[in-house]
């Protein structure tokens, strides 16, 4: 009985242990596990190992954001006397490439710590530590000659000046001390190689080294960790480790490495575009978006206005120019939304491709507000293809009366307009005006009214030839720094059900080449590749007038490419172009020419056959 009483009691001690040590190394948070240590275990040391961030490369290895090792010389002003900052000026002012002058200035400047300087320069951190070993070997000189030995003991130096009062033993004394009370600091920070080119996207991080947009904020906890803390505890005779084996500890820490969708040549080609773009419309804002018409994947992203993240905002509108427009800024787009309303008419059967669609020479009524065509058409109806062909404004709108709330409802549901669908920091959701007007209902199908942002736009048309809406993706993997991937894209899509039948889609693909070939969109038309699109013109809204701009406009061509077997939808975007006539500013004006050139420069660089059967029109 004994026996058995006492292993039952060994059984329930273990188990309890057991519980005990899951509680601890388990649930206990590790911050509130190492306050603990501390608190009952005044021996303990913590020995921290430096943390760095993670780099973020695009698709094929160019670096992006990187980690630098920093270097911060500092003072502690508090402990040094008047000669012996004099003294520092002297001996360092050219290490740092400063004035003995200004440098004696900044240590007066506060009292207590202070940096001196910062830099990423090895060679000034290695001529400091230099520079004081040189400061020591003095202290020997002086010494031996003093004392007659070299040494580096302050308190036999001290000792010997009391009774001598030798200046060269003062001169040591101010010596030892500056260099004890003056230092540097190593720290990892952030260098972006690249500048502004992708800045908007990959973002920038905080003074204390976390992100704080763009791809540096959406993969911030894999990109960084932290430094790691090491507890050892003082035994009899080393330190020993407190907790689970170092290359646990150390494996907890690891940072991964982000690889962007983008892929640099076509980044580069996007980049020179937008700078062509701004130099000769001199906009507001431009958004260059190409996406793969299938995974969602982004593989060029260009947006004017941008920023440097290597320097620090100096004020409000230098924040601002960090933001990511495509996802994080909506606009009415006028035209280019006119498709899917014709499209839903279509798919619904309210017309019939071979209907006549009345415009009265290009004018209707919506309420007490006349809506009128671009074009002069000298015609009183047009079929539903060449309603697009021509972008008729009052063509749609008739269009458009036959389709009900329910129809409307159901389009921007399946396409999430009015949700957000990229996990983009910031991202936003589509504004939709009350569909419960019969007004709105008209005005939105051509594109008034209705504010996307660009990801909408891109993934919907991506939905127009597929079926499916891809969620946009910048992100192809993630690997951590043992080389374990762990995260890789998965191409998700915003509809369960397709959009429209295929009949329908193929009639719209091929009415979105018609664009291209006889309509608004023949500037867009490349030279050697088959291609489908729509310009868009909108007027922007004045919320200070209460009414639309005559004179501000968001231009813009949107397409797919290559026509047999699309790969991508490519937006030109361009928003408040400028220009001395009004008639300039249109989308097939301002963004078209500059969709045919990309698509040229990478259909060349991705290898994209020409095609063999162009219209006469595309020769």
């Amino acid at each position: 009985k004994f026996f058995k009483a006492f292993y039952i009691f060994f059984i329930v001690a273990f188990l309890l242990l057991i519980l005990r040590y899951f509680q601890v190394q388990v649930l206990l948070d590790d911050k509130i596990f190492n306050e603990t240590l501390l608190k009952y275990f005044p021996d303990v040391v913590v020995q921290k190992i430096p943390d760095w961030r993670g780099t973020i490369y695009t698709s094929d290895g160019i670096p992006l954001a990187i980690p630098i090792k920093k270097y911060v010389f500092f003072a502690i002003t508090s402990n040094l006397s008047t000669d012996e900052k004099k003294l520092f000026a002297q001996k360092f002012s050219d290490v740092f490439n400063i004035s003995p002058k200004l440098l004696l200035k900044i240590l007066n400047s506060r009292n207590g710590y202070i940096e001196i300087y910062k830099t990423s320069n090895y060679k000034i951190y290695e001529e400091f530590l230099k520079r004081k070993k040189e400061l020591l070997r003095e202290v020997k000189r002086i010494t031996h000659s003093t004392i007659g030995r070299s040494s580096l003991n302050e308190k036999l130096i001290k000792e010997r000046y009391d009774r001598t009062k030798n200046p060269k033993l003062l001169k040591a004394l101010q010596i030892l001390n500056l260099v004890k009370w003056v230092g540097v600091d190593t720290f990892y920070g952030r260098y972006y190689p690249q500048k502004t080119f992708l800045a908007n996207t990959v973002g920038f991080v905080n003074k204390e080294g976390h992100g704080r947009g763009g791809i540096e904020l959406l993969e911030d906890k894999n990109l960084y960790k932290g430094p790691i803390e090491i507890h050892l505890v003082k035994g009899t005779k080393k330190y020993k480790l407190t907790e689970e084996p170092l290359y646990k500890k150390i494996q907890k820490g690891f940072v991964s490495d982000v690889y962007l969708t983008i892929d640099y040549t076509i980044q580069a080609i996007l980049e020179r575009v937008k700078n062509e773009i701004v130099e000769r419309w001199k906009p507001k804002k431009v958004v260059i978006m190409l996406m793969d018409i299938h995974t969602g994947a982004i593989k060029g992203l260009a947006v004017y206005p941008s920023f440097n993240p290597n320097r620090p905002f100096k004020n409000w509108q230098e924040f601002l120019n960090s933001r990511n427009p495509a996802f994080m800024e909506v606009f009415e787009m006028g035209s280019v939304i006119k498709p899917f309303f014709v499209g839903l008419a279509l798919y619904k059967k309210r017309i019939s491709t071979e209907d006549k669609i009345y415009i009265d020479s290009g004018r209707t009524k919506i309420g007490g507000h006349t809506v009128s065509d671009a074009e002069h058409l000298p015609k009183k109806y047009l079929t539903p293809r060449e309603v697009l062909i021509h972008s008729s404004n009052v063509g749609v709108v008739q269009i458009a009366r036959h389709l009900t709330k329910e129809d409307e409802e159901e389009l921007i549901k399946l396409l999430k307009w009015n949700e957000v669908i990229s996990d983009f920091p910031g991202s936003t959701a589509g504004i939709v005006p009350n569909l419960d007007l019969p007004a709105n209902r008209l005005y939105i199908a051509f594109g008034q009214g209705l504010a996307l942002t660009p990801a909408h736009l891109v993934s919907s048309y991506a939905a127009l030839i597929t079926g499916y809406a891809p969620q946009p993706q910048l992100v192809e993997k993630v690997v951590r720094e043992d080389g374990k991937v762990i995260k890789t894209l998965k191409p998700q899509y915003l509809n369960s059900k397709p959009l429209f039948d295929e009949k329908t889609r193929e009639w719209l693909k091929e009415t979105l080449h018609l664009i291209v070939l006889e309509g608004t969109g023949k500037k867009a038309n490349p030279y050697y590749y088959k291609v489908g699109g729509k310009t868009g013109t909108a007027q922007v809204y004045d919320k200070k007038l209460h009414r639309y701009s005559t004179t501000r406009y968001v231009t813009s061509f949107i397409g797919y490419f290559p026509y047999k077997n699309p790969r991508f939808v490519l937006l030109v975007m361009v928003d408040e172009p400028k220009a001395p006539r009004r008639y300039l500013l249109y989308g097939g004006t301002v963004a078209a020419p500059y969709w045919r050139e990309i698509v040229n420069q990478i259909g060349s660089y991705l290898g994209i056959e020409p095609d063999g059967d162009l219209q006469p029109e595309m020769r």
